[in-house]
């Protein structure tokens, strides 16, 4: 059941529309212009972003020997998943569903540069 980094890595990358893209200059699967996974630098584990925090949170209590999290990612939405526990398949299947969501979610507008105001000419007293 355990899947090797080399083909986690694979399965992310083979997704439609999917590419690789530094972030925070480590290798990670984007889709949509978005996020997707990346093979964990020090873990043995691929970071997933998940949903939502209650969707996280349900799956590190349904599934605690797959997923998990560390405190650097407790604030955020995502979840580690042990590639010891993972299958080809489950991961997947999660990609997958995750690809969907991002597709189907309103696309965020750039943000736009803050409007400065113009300096005025000095006026100089004599």
């Amino acid at each position: 059941m355990a899947i090797k980094r080399s083909d986690a890595w694979k399965i992310a990358l083979a997704l439609p529309g999917s590419e690789e893209r530094l972030w925070f200059n480590k290798p990670a699967v984007f889709i949509h212009d978005q996020f997707l996974t990346k093979v964990h630098d020090k873990e043995d584990a691929m970071v997933l972003r998940i949903g939502s925090m209650e969707m996280r949170d349900m799956m590190l209590e349904a599934e605690p020997k797959l997923f998990y999290i560390t405190d650097h990612y407790r604030k955020f939405p995502f979840a580690l998943a042990r590639l010891s526990a993972l299958g080809k398949k489950t991961l997947k299947e999660i990609l997958v569903g995750r690809a969907a969501q991002l597709a189907a979610a309103p696309k965020k507008k750039p943000r736009k540069k803050p409007v400065r105001a113009k300096k005025s000419a000095k006026t100089v007293k004599r």
